[in-house]
């Protein structure tokens, strides 16, 4: 269902017509929560709700938005670029983060999933060298050569710092 496929469109149940609303709802992602604005429709003459797919993405993405600005999670853009800044592979990555499934870390990068303050907090303590040492002989992670560039791993968990 598209937003234009039901403003207007009659409600089989009771005969009346859907009516586009919008109102403001509290959301919950990752244990973290944020208030956003969402479009739905609802039936003038019985108050049936119904919200379309787009909506319901739509509302997600501001929520996810709005978390991640308000707790300083780092970017999924920024995730992947300090995975490859470290020669890690996605399930070497997803292994130094306690052994965090690897979908799941795909999902960080690809903005899929919301990670929470905690999983933040580890990732970003991989652009510190011990600590990424320290993790990898634990989890029993080959680290690729040193003579990869420490600016770039500092610079992708700078560009967002912890708060």
């Amino acid at each position: 269902m598209s937003l234009s496929t039901l403003d207007g469109t009659l409600h089989r149940g009771c005969g009346g017509r859907y009516a586009l609303q919008t109102e403001t709802v509290t959301m919950r992602l990752s244990g973290m929560a944020a208030e956003v604005t969402r479009e739905f429709f609802r039936c003038e003459k019985c108050a049936h709700e119904q919200r379309t797919i787009e909506q319901r993405d739509a509302a997600e993405k501001a929520a996810t938005e709005h978390i991640r600005a308000a707790h300083n999670l780092l970017a999924p853009k920024a995730i992947r670029q300090l995975r490859e800044s470290l020669g890690l592979t996605l399930p070497q990555f997803a292994e130094l983060i306690y052994g965090t499934p690897k979908g799941i870390v795909d999902g960080w990068e690809k903005g899929k999933y919301l990670q929470n303050r905690e999983a933040d907090a580890l990732i970003r303590g991989l652009a510190d060298r011990d600590t990424l040492e320290l993790r990898a002989a634990k989890a029993g992670v080959t680290l690729p050569a040193v003579e990869l560039a420490a600016a770039p791993v500092a610079a992708a968990a700078a560009a967002q710092p912890a708060t």
